[in-house]
């Protein structure tokens, strides 16, 4: 009876697991409601936000530049901010931005210093031995509420100072609760023909028929000044929410997953419980037959 006692203790061990998973692909699902409306309405404010300068840009000629608009003939140094998860059970969401990060690195013919975002990251740093320049963890579950503006301003500076020459951002984008990829966006410079494809994303109406006779005021030339940090604390901003919303993703499919496993396990353990139970009785039937066959 050892056997089935093992057994036994095997079932009631995978059923408390399954009440584990189940509680938190639960808890994720209703995370993940808050974090996708969240994630969509940021867009809406980003993606207009792009849009805007990117008209005022076609308001201007060519010659007009800004800093933070001016490409650097050779990249020698670059800076990524690389956003991960506070926490492991979510499947290969943080797998995956690493070996995105890893990848990139091999490929790249830079320097490369990092921001690292979220404790899985910044474990994953202390560990490969990498360049920091920033380490966030332990943040809140509202990504807006996160140091963006602390991060955007070392993002800028660095730029500005020409310690980098790029500013690359690493986040996992947020399509469905079944689909999320790990995305790279250069941030910095903030060129012309990156913010004309940003837009053509959001939007196929033309720019000239947008700002066609407005008047601005103070200049475009100021505005534009004013407005392209914002539109990068805007896309750190988006990253964070996508991510978080891929997070709460990955961690409630995974979670069922397990759930859905557990179940499988637990049907197996009975089976095979069941059959040895069987068994059990069909030897000691045998033995009581052969003892009284004996006496006979």
């Amino acid at each position: 009876m050892g056997g089935l006692k093992e057994i036994r203790r095997r079932i009631t061990s995978v059923s408390n697991t399954k009440q584990i998973t189940r509680a938190m692909k639960l808890v994720s699902a209703a995370k993940l409601r808050r974090a996708q409306d969240a994630a969509l309405n940021g867009r809406a404010y980003s993606d207009k936000l792009i849009a805007v300068v990117q008209n005022l840009l076609a308001e201007l000629s060519e010659d007009f530049s800004h800093p933070l608009l001016e490409e650097r003939k050779e990249v020698k140094r670059r800076l990524s901010v690389v956003i991960s998860g506070e926490r492991g059970l979510c499947g290969a969401y943080n797998t995956n931005v690493l070996k995105a990060i890893e990848k990139d690195v091999r490929a790249a013919k830079c320097e490369t210093t990092f921001i690292v975002i979220g404790a899985r990251t910044v474990s994953s740093a202390k560990r490969f031995g990498w360049d920091t320049l920033g380490a966030y963890e332990k943040l809140p579950e509202n990504a807006a509420m996160w140091p963006i503006e602390e991060i955007n301003q070392q993002m800028i500076s660095g730029f500005l100072d020409e310690k980098y020459d790029e500013v690359n951002l690493f986040y996992t984008k947020f399509n469905s609760a079944i689909s999320q990829v790990v995305t790279k966006e250069t941030v910095l410079p903030l060129s012309r023909e990156s913010l004309q494809t940003l837009a053509a994303a959001v939007e196929k109406d033309t720019s000239e028929s947008k700002n066609a006779g407005m008047k601005v005021s103070p200049s475009a030339e100021q505005l534009i000044a004013n407005l392209i940090p914002l539109v990068i604390a805007a896309r750190l901003r988006q990253a964070g929410l996508e991510s978080k919303a891929s997070e709460h993703a990955s961690r409630m499919t995974a979670m069922d997953s397990a759930t859905k496993n557990a179940d499988d396990l637990t049907a197996k353990l009975k089976l095979f419980y069941n059959r040895a139970r069987q068994s059990a009785i069909t030897t000691e039937l045998i033995d009581i037959v052969g003892g009284a066959e004996a006496v006979k």
